[in-house]
């Protein structure tokens, strides 16, 4: 019985090609997306599940609250591992380790290497958390002294390419020219995904035995909090995580003052990965973002199966006496229902396999945004082919069982003795879901329009400075010679193609936060206000262009010594005007100007208060260079770039010149809103194609089937465009309503999306007429390659008899 189903199948599938290719067609790709989303959720949540009991084990982060804002920090301060250790009766083990943010360059026997931050101080306990397996030394002692260094096997592999492991050991390793620390075992890397991706673990005892190291990251201060300060604690079995966080508040709350807060509280392990407010180690996946992408691939996979159920129904006539001539000779309603959902079931099983070959495509398609590292190999696993079987059978049961409900009930009296056959099914249905189906598309292309509406906006808009034609330069970190920066300063000014350079801190725009708790007493009392903070030079607001409102420029110092602050921050300390301010000592010192307004992060942020110190010469270390406009990027700029590179290896020859425009800069903040753009794009272009294909479908199959009504129109005097225009109005219908209903859905969603913008772009009519206008262009396009040929057709060839 089964084979003969399954021949069945093959050949009604084989007798209807272009249907059949129509349905495969819009199978494959609701899939082949469903399959890439699962994909990425099954690799996302892989994150630490192996490590060794891992549902006990918990991060300690901070939030840090003052003068009614908050911070939150994924590190914490050094006196609270003290506390972890010896003080919660909760706490199994505690675990800390500090990241390595420092160190610019890493030396292996001559050879420069740049430190991409997974370099670590830890110590055994670190290691017995996370399970590593020893392929060389001894894990007891390996970082028990000072000045040794453990390394994971790729590492090895990087820095002492060919050696076995036992010839690494013993090996030495430079950090900054230094520390000189010899490798002391080799693990092998977590063969798990995980968010330890350290490579290179320094003994826990080397800081203690640098004087520069001890001071960077053992600072005993209770408010000095840190994210490379990483705690890492392991519960006791059945230990709750509130009781433990209620002791540390125990602890903390002594160190709090009125002025400013801080809480500690527990991240479990599975969170680590996944949450946006307390970094990961290397990177966070949002939630929000796989949400999307799961509501994409449902919309897309719910479009195909819509397809095919217009598609299937609308030629339910073509198999009405099939289906009459089988009951007739004693085929039962299930029979049937069961012969047609095993076509269904053999269609979808084909797009699965195809959606095999289709998923790399639109992986690297949506590159942008998926995890950069997710491994296309996992595709052919066996958890993802058992979900894609799984997947086939559930779209091959939502597809299949109305049409075949629609096919199995035909009676066979009334199908064999009339030639007209049956509709199949409701008309209405199928307008009904081609209405869906396009509402759904129209909503992708409105969303696409809104979007890149907002990304230009947000890109073109006035800053409040100049972002043209001017590069960052960051110097290295740890300098022995901080005069240096100074004399690469001085040579870069002397460039002909350099207009203006500045060595101060941070750009006036940046991601993240920069901020200090800033007081100014008027008399009357005293006035506390978290304010953003810059520091420069005197050339600072030259090369940006900073609109001066009041007073004058700051003077070039060692250290802060006088202050300018923006608009916002004069009203938030009650002055009227800016004329006001100037004088009054601000956090201990004078307030010397006052600057325009300007965006120090997205547009997603209102303007803060801000104030620009004169802290230069002794602590900030980026050059903001300005280049004159002459050849916009061409040649004369090719030249700066060589000449600069040329006066950086002068002065420092072992470091990587490197520079970073600041339009690029603001350009990176907008960078999950271009990948919606890109994501959007896409899912437009898929929606379109797929509603697309299923009124290509049923523009063919209802021409057909008028055929002798058109050549009998043309009889009568009908002219081509007159038949194209009935023809079309009729399929028109469902797209009208489908821009109807789109309108209101769309505008509540891109809505919300713009509230979490300050700064946004209005919302346009044009934007849903643009959406409307170019669904009905794609819809008219489709519907003129089957509607035109057939108002052409000579009636002469339709009309005739059999």
């Amino acid at each position: 019985m089964f084979r003969n189903y399954l021949l069945v199948a093959i050949r009604n599938i084989w007798r209807n090609k272009v249907f059949s290719l129509l349905n495969i067609l819009g199978l494959v790709t609701g899939i082949s997306a469903a399959l890439v989303v699962y994909l990425v959720v099954f690799y996302e949540s892989g994150f630490n599940k192996a490590v060794p009991r891992g549902n006990d084990v918990y991060r300690i982060v901070s939030t840090i609250s003052f003068s009614g804002d908050s911070v939150k920090n994924s590190g914490v301060t050094v006196p609270v591992i003290a506390v972890a250790e010896t003080n919660i009766p909760q706490i199994e083990k505690a675990v800390h380790f500090f990241i390595n943010n420092t160190t610019d360059r890493i030396t292996v026997d001559g050879k420069d290497f740049p430190n991409k931050e997974d370099v670590i101080f830890a110590d055994r306990n670190y290691m017995d958390l996370l399970g590593y397996e020893w392929l060389g030394g001894n894990a007891a002692t390996a970082l028990s002294q000072p000045l040794s260094v453990v390394l994971t096997k790729e590492r090895a592999r990087l820095y002492f390419p060919g050696l076995p492991v036992d010839q690494v050991l013993g090996k030495q390793v430079l950090y900054d020219d230094s520390i000189r620390v010899t490798v002391t075992g080799v693990v092998k890397d977590l063969s798990h995904t995980t968010d330890f991706w350290f490579g290179e673990m320094i003994s826990m005892s080397t800081l203690e035995s640098n004087s520069s190291f001890k001071q960077i990251y053992l600072d005993q201060d209770w408010s000095s909090t840190s994210s490379s300060t990483q705690l890492l604690v392991k519960l006791r079995p059945f230990a709750r995580p509130e009781d433990a966080a209620a002791v540390l508040k125990s602890y903390v709350e002594p160190h709090n003052t009125k002025d400013s807060k801080m809480v500690l509280s527990l991240q479990p392990l599975s969170d680590l990965h996944f949450n946006t407010d307390f970094q990961a180690y290397r990177r966070t996946a949002d939630r929000k973002q796989l949400n999307i992408l799961t509501w994409v691939a449902v919309a897309l996979l719910g479009l195909a199966v819509i397809n095919f159920v217009n598609l299937t129904t609308a030629q339910a006539s073509r198999r009405a006496k099939e289906t009459g001539i089988r009951k007739a000779i004693g085929g039962t309603t299930r029979q049937l229902i069961r012969q047609f959902l095993g076509e269904t079931m053999v269609l979808t099983l084909l797009a699965a396999m195809l959606s095999l070959l289709m998923a790399p495509l639109l992986i690297i398609s949506f590159h942008a945004f998926l995890p950069e590292d997710l491994p296309v190999a996992q595709l052919y696993t066996a958890p993802v082919l058992m979900f894609l079987f799984t997947l086939a059978v559930v779209v091959a049961l939502a597809a299949g069982i109305y049409p075949a409900y629609v096919l199995a009930r035909f009676q066979p009296v009334a199908v064999l003795k009339s030639n007209t056959g049956h509709k199949g099914g409701k008309v209405w249905v199928r307008q009904t879901l081609t209405a869906v189906q396009f509402t759904i598309a129209q909503f992708f292309v409105i969303a696409t329009l809104v979007v890149s509406k907002q990304i230009h906006f947000s890109l073109n808009k006035d800053l409040g400075f100049r972002k043209d034609a001017i590069l960052t330069i960051t110097t290295p970190r740890l300098d022995p010679d901080p005069s240096r920066r100074r004399l690469l300063e001085s040579r870069i000014a002397t460039l002909p193609e350099v207009d203006r350079v500045s060595l101060s801190g941070r750009t006036p725009v940046m991601s993240g936060w920069m901020t200090i708790s800033m007081k100014y007493n008027n008399g009357r009392q005293e006035i506390e206000k978290v304010v953003d903070v810059r520091y420069g030079d005197s050339a600072y607001l030259p090369v940006y262009n900073l609109r001066l409102l009041a007073g004058r420029n700051i003077v070039t110092s060692d250290s802060v010594r006088e202050w300018l602050l923006n608009e916002t921050a004069v009203r938030a300390f009650g002055f009227k005007r800016p004329q006001d301010a100037i004088g009054q000592l601000v956090e201990g010192h004078p307030v010397v100007g006052v600057v325009g307004n300007f965006n120090v992060g997205s547009m997603r942020r209102e303007i803060p208060a801000v104030a620009i110190g004169s802290d230069a010469l002794r602590n900030h270390r980026t050059l903001h260079v300005r280049l004159r406009n002459a050849g916009e990027g061409g040649v004369v700029w090719k030249n700066a770039f060589a000449g600069m590179e040329k006066v950086w290896k002068e002065i420092y020859p072992r470091e990587e010149f490197s520079y970073e425009f600041l339009d690029k800069t603001v350009e990176n903040l907008y960078r999950k809103e271009q990948q919606m753009g890109n994501l959007l794009n896409w899912c437009a272009g898929l929606a379109i194609f797929i509603s697309i294909v299923g009124l290509l479908g049923l523009v063919i199959f209802m021409t057909d089937q008028r055929t002798k009504e058109i050549g009998i129109r043309k009889v009568l005097g009908a002219t081509v465009w007159q038949v194209v225009g009935m023809l079309t109005t009729d399929f028109m219908k469902p797209v009208l309503v489908a821009f109807l209903l789109a309108i209101p859905v769309s505008w509540w969603a891109v809505d919300r999306w713009l509230q979490t913008f300050a700064y946004r772009t209005g919302l346009s009519w044009w934007v849903f007429a643009a959406g409307g206008v170019i669904m009905a262009i794609m819809a008219l396009t489709a519907m003129s390659l089957k509607t035109v040929r057939a108002a052409l057709s000579n009636p002469v060839n339709t009309l005739k008899t059999e």
